[in-house]
């Protein structure tokens, strides 16, 4: 299964919440949520190509959540937090590593989501920006890859590990068991009945 990562991770702490120029407003009801910032499809098409060929894309497409609307005590007071995962980019740059390209993913990052908002990125304090690499050594992550392997048909549902395993007391609840990464909830769901059923069988 290919399980090389194509996401940057970036943790980013802010004055302010992003003014997104579509819905204006700084602690809205969607700052409670995911938001995307999208891509066309050509800039989607665009950004894979680049990826692939060791090069940044012009355009990130970006997930966003905000921890700190939710919770003010893990940001320092009157600031807030957004964790960005984006995508595409390159595991191995075809020149260069992930130390040369950092502050340009950074910025590259910022700026996709910028293009939205009306006061980004004048309202970023500071932020970590964590590449393929990085996440495979910080976290643990094959490849870097947050999802535990591609998320296509050929390697998803029944082609990906199950919750049981050999080893008796031992489950899975990861992006890499059944049906596969990006499905959220459902593989600890999964796990949580394999035990449960496990547990009714040994009574």
């Amino acid at each position: 299964m290919p399980i090389e990562g194509c996401t940057v991770k970036l943790n980013v702490l802010l004055r302010e919440l992003p003014n997104f120029t579509a819905r204006p407003g700084i602690e809205q009801p969607h700052h409670y949520g995911q938001i995307n910032a999208p891509l066309t499809k050509e800039e989607w098409k665009a950004s894979y190509a680049a990826a692939r060929s060791g090069f940044l894309p012009e355009q990130l497409w970006c997930e966003l959540y905000f921890q700190s609307v939710h919770d003010a005590t893990v940001a320092p007071a009157g600031l807030h937090t957004m964790s960005v995962f984006a995508q595409y980019v390159p595991y191995k740059f075809a020149s260069g590593s992930w130390e040369e390209h950092r502050s340009d993913a950074k910025a590259l990052a910022l700026g996709s989501i910028g293009r939205f908002c009306s006061n980004l990125p004048d309202a970023v304090v500071d932020a970590q920006v964590l590449g393929p690499p990085d996440i495979e050594q910080k976290v643990g992550l094959t490849g870097g890859h947050i999802f535990q392997g591609e998320c296509l048909p050929a390697y998803m549902w029944g082609n990906r590990l199950t919750a049981r395993t050999p080893m008796k007391g031992v489950y899975l609840c990861g992006a890499c068991t059944h049906p596969g990464g990006s499905v959220i909830g459902i593989n600890g769901r999964n796990a949580a009945m394999a035990v449960l059923r496990d547990l009714d069988d040994a009574r």
